[in-house]
């Protein structure tokens, strides 16, 4: 198989090692990217509702509204997860398939992000009156509010979430790279979140953002609470006695154009660096057998490609795509309870959002010393198995959370310290859910292109995007319908928000503990890679041109890469010595003795790392040879015969694998003809 053309233009990705890098691919492409463009969202889901209630007072005069738009959006979310799914399966291009999805993406969020916050207020700041329904106001309120909510969630965010949830599968077939970046993504994906929960809170009560009845100072003294009192409780920004709850209300509407502007500058960088540090090696493999891709052949058979109808016959048969796919409806919908429940949460024990803010400051810590550990425990038990128990984990240690509810506590130091330990104790085991999912999905689209041919990215991260962008209107439709059926009860609405709040995730990994139990793709990956190559193989065969192993490909891509590098580097070198008068063959000699002095080094530590490894495995080799001698002839025997029992049943288990992997193959092949 012939090699890529060059890569060039502004679409070209900057990264050219056919290894995934530490730095800059994964630190800028997967972890910095990712958690800049995910702030807005993360923000957005966090208090648009809010906004809706505690800013429009949407509930006072349109309850219905609130919680019926998310529910009707779901379906326009839905199709257009389809649409950027089906757009993302075009032609195989050089630049990818979804990285330049991403560039497109910009300009939509931004103006979507702005519509979300532009919608007109039914108060008068001027005014003590209520909104008179039949205004004009009040009707372009529920339009503007209803076309903001769609363009954003169904159209500009899928355009980037669709595309940037294919980035780990894309990226390369090495297992092991494609964890790493996995990981770094949902750290990406989990600060953002962070910040939202940390910040949000904090910055909403500081600036006014969410006025309510609990913290506008007029309404506290109306409510019976002392001059002091109420200064103390009330949001700083109006501690003005003479700012009703309707003209707080109308000011904190002009500022949130303020935090728009913020998060618009956070999503550009964001999505620069992720389009920028990021490159489709799987993608280039289907360049490599398109027509464009191929070089001095005259071949003209196109490689196969998969249409959306195929992806959608081929995911309707695939048992592992419904586990991986009901997974991931359960974990976002609990997750979606527990994010943007939290606020409400806080405000039904506290009356604020700053309890909220210490739960998401603190809840961090967990996720993120979590990321160190869980990696090396999937490795040892499996990514499906980590995910399992790490659910039950999530479910026992979540009851901690509940306490302040049945010892009936107002209490706000004791319901904010076993509130903080029942989130923090919960967390730890839900982040085996948060790490290892992306890079457990990725080995179900391998598998599927191993067993049926084709890939379905396309269609799978189509719906995956529905579920993940379509659960946040679902959950807030819950919360918000929950919350004005229960509000008027203190009581009932503490406990209606603890069950949402706390409960909610914790159904949700009840199930995914259950459905886990099925899911073991993993024992197939090596197998999977195999049929990929084989299949590729075939493919180039068929178009009469030569097969070169990915291995092999991607290795010569980064040799290629380095030289170029280094002629670069010594170009940039000659020019600069031109500039100051510099002896360019003086610095060019330095330049060179550096660079062999940087070989030597890393050839030495090579060479050390190689001699430890053979050291620990004599070693071992020892410790067994002193321990075989020293056995009795009858031990010996006995020990040589458990340990060709144990080789056959091994050698038994692979055979039988290899054969059932064998048939599915088969039959997988066949699936798309019938």
């Amino acid at each position: 198989m012939a090699s890529n053309k060059a890569g060039g233009g502004i679409m070209a990705s900057r990264i050219k090692s056919a290894n995934v890098k530490f730095f800059p691919e994964a630190v800028l492409g997967y972890l910095g990217g990712p958690f800049f463009a995910l702030i807005p969202n993360g923000i957005i889901n966090v208090f648009l509702m809010q906004y809706w209630v505690n800013v429009l007072g949407l509930n006072d005069w349109a309850g219905v509204f609130t919680w019926l738009l998310p529910l009707v959006s779901s379906i326009f979310i839905i199709i257009g997860n389809l649409l950027v799914g089906k757009l993302m399966e075009g032609k195989p291009r050089k630049a990818g398939k979804a990285r330049p999805l991403l560039v497109l993406s910009v300009p939509a969020l931004i103006v979507a992000m702005f519509a979300l916050f532009m919608a007109p207020s039914p108060y008068n700041a001027n005014s003590l009156a209520t909104p008179v329904l039949g205004e004009g106001a009040t009707i372009w309120t529920l339009i503007v509010v209803a076309i903001g909510y769609n363009l954003f969630y169904a159209f500009a965010w899928p355009l980037y979430y669709t595309s940037h949830s294919s980035m780990v599968n894309l990226s390369t077939r090495n297992a092991t790279q494609r964890s790493l970046l996995g990981t770094l993504v949902m750290a990406g994906q989990v600060g953002a979140a962070g910040v939202a929960g940390m910040a949000g809170g904090l910055l909403a009560d500081l600036l006014g953002l969410l006025p309510t009845t609990q913290n506008v100072y007029s309404e506290l003294i109306k409510a019976g609470y002392t001059a002091e009192e109420a200064a103390k409780k009330a949001n700083s920004w109006f501690s003005d006695p003479t700012m009703s709850l309707n003209a707080a209300r109308a000011d904190a509407n002009s500022r949130w154009l303020i935090i728009m502007i913020v998060l618009v500058v956070a999503l550009f960088v964001g999505v620069a660096l992720e389009f920028m540090f990021t490159r489709e090696r799987i993608t280039e493999e289907q360049f490599a057998l398109s027509a464009e891709g191929r070089e001095n052949t005259t071949a003209s058979k196109p490689a196969k490609k998969a249409s959306m109808g195929q992806q959608v016959k081929i995911c309707m048969k695939d048992k592992y795509w419904w586990v991986i796919i009901l997974f991931f409806f359960f974990y976002q919908l609990g997750g979606m309870l527990k994010n943007n429940g939290q606020n409400w949460y806080s405000q039904a024990w506290t009356g604020g959002t700053s309890v909220s803010s210490l739960i998401g400051t603190l809840g961090a810590i967990p996720t993120a010393l979590g990321m160190v550990v869980v990696w090396p425990l999937a490795h040892r038990f499996g990514k499906a198995n980590t995910i399992k128990w790490g659910a039950a984990l999530a479910v026992i240690l979540g009851f901690i959370g509940w306490i302040p509810l049945f010892i009936h506590t107002e209490d706000v130091g004791l319901i904010t310290t076993l509130s903080v330990l029942g989130f923090c104790l919960k967390a730890i085991g839900t982040v085996p859910a948060m790490y290892v999912s992306v890079a457990l999905m990725s080995d179900m689209l391998d598998h599927q292109e191993a067993v049926y041919g084709i890939r379905t990215d396309g269609f799978t991260m189509s719906v995956y995007g529905s579920i993940m962008i379509a659960m946040t209107g679902i959950s807030n439709a819950i919360i918000v319908g929950v919350q004005s059926a229960v509000a008027a009860d203190l009581w009932t609405y503490r406990a209606a928000m603890t069950m949402i709040f706390f409960g909610g995730e914790m159904a949700c990994y009840l199930i995914i503990f259950l459905i886990m139990n099925i899911m073991n793709v993993e024992k197939f990956s090596d197998l999977d890679h195999a049929a990929i190559e084989a299949e590729q193989r075939k493919i180039a065969e068929a178009q009469g041109i030569p097969f070169v192993p990915n291995a092999e490909r991607l290795a010569a891509e980064q040799a290629k890469a380095e030289v170029e590098a280094r002629e670069a580097s010594i170009e940039e070198l000659r020019v600069k010595c031109e500039k100051t008068g510099k002896d360019f063959e003086a610095a060019k000699a330095e330049f060179e003795a550096n660079e062999a002095k940087k070989a030597e080094e890393a050839a030495a530590k090579k060479a050390a790392a190689e001699a430890k490894a053979a050291e620990k495995k004599a070693a071992k080799e020892k410790a067994l040879a002193d321990k075989l001698a020293a056995m009795s002839p009858e031990e010996k025997a006995a020990y040589d015969a458990k340990e060709a029992e144990k080789a056959a049943k091994k050698a038994e288990e692979e055979a039988k694998l290899a054969a059932l992997h064998a048939e599915m193959v088969e039959k997988g092949h066949k699936v798309l003809a019938a």
